[in-house]
């Protein structure tokens, strides 16, 4: 990990990292601005490098910020971290790095409002998704007290697909 940062540090040159730091504000600020209309923002402190949301509006239709971001997955897109900051409830810190384009930025913000636009007209779908992968939901619970950290092969499917 050290050795990671000091490559990105020395790649990048003081000049360089000033830019990266400002894109980065610059891209949450962004984000913020565009989806505010949209979901609840807690905290009126100016966003940094990333920008903190809330759940609350959309847990009135029963759906929370774990199910937003499933939902994120259909969508195409990696979902933000959902269990931090702890202060927030129902959080969704979303961190745009210096290096997403505009285009990209518009693409994830267009995400997020038709989701919550599907959580308004549609809460079943948001609830139960995603819709477009292989495993949708697991049994969270299950799966952190009883991990299953080995992968074996289902005899059952193997013999069936001889």
């Amino acid at each position: 990990m050290h050795i990671r940062a000091l490559a990105y540090i020395l790649a990048h040159g003081g000049p360089g990292l000033r830019n990266a730091t400002v894109d980065a504000v610059l891209n949450a600020n962004y984000i913020r601005k565009l989806i505010e209309p949209y979901f609840d923002l807690p905290l009126n402190a100016p966003s940094m490098h990333e920008c903190v949301f809330s759940d609350e509006r959309q847990a009135k239709r029963g759906v929370r910020t774990g199910d937003i971001a499933k939902r994120l997955i259909d969508y195409g897109f990696h979902p933000y971290t959902v269990s931090f900051p702890l202060i927030v409830h129902g959080a969704m810190m979303i961190e745009p790095t210096e290096t997403e384009s505009k285009d990209e930025l518009d693409l994830f913000v267009d995400a997020l409002i038709s989701i919550s636009k599907e959580v308004e007209e549609n809460p079943e779908l948001v609830l139960k998704a995603p819709h477009h992968t292989r495993t949708s939901r697991v049994d969270e619970v299950t799966a952190a007290r009883k991990p299953i950290v080995r992968w074996k092969p289902d005899v059952k499917s193997s013999k069936a697909a001889d």
